[in-house]
């Protein structure tokens, strides 16, 4: 393994452990809003300082969708108990969407890495 593999396997790992760790924050906003995206570049064509630039936007990303997750918590929770099924499916459905949205995030910037890797990786 060469010493830029392991950066950005060190580097992911700490991405996909630092979003874990974020889902036991707790910071309440009033009208939750869905961040936006961020595009991931070309990992066979790309630089590496363009990769290391996504990650950053990668991880603020996350942190927003967490604070957004959290939001959504507090929305639920300000209702009480006189929240009807049907607030709590949307709110549930909110929620996966925007797990599934990190999730496939995620895999689409560790695909890209591997691109990276496979293309810089010297015989």
């Amino acid at each position: 393994m060469t010493h830029r593999n392991s950066i950005f396997r060190r580097a992911l790992h700490t991405l996909i452990l630092t979003s874990a760790g974020l889902l036991m924050a707790s910071v309440v906003q009033a009208n939750c809003n869905f961040p936006a995206g961020v595009k991931i570049p070309d990992g066979s064509t790309a630089t590496e300082a363009e990769l290391v630039a996504t990650q950053g936007a990668v991880k603020q990303y996350m942190l927003a969708v967490e604070a957004y997750l959290t939001c959504l918590e507090g929305e639920t929770n300000a209702l009480g108990p006189d929240i009807t099924e049907d607030q709590i499916r949307v709110n549930d459905m909110k929620h996966d969407a925007a797990v599934d949205e990190m999730e496939k995030l995620a895999a689409e910037f560790n695909a890209e890495v591997r691109a990276f890797n496979k293309t810089n990786t010297s015989p």
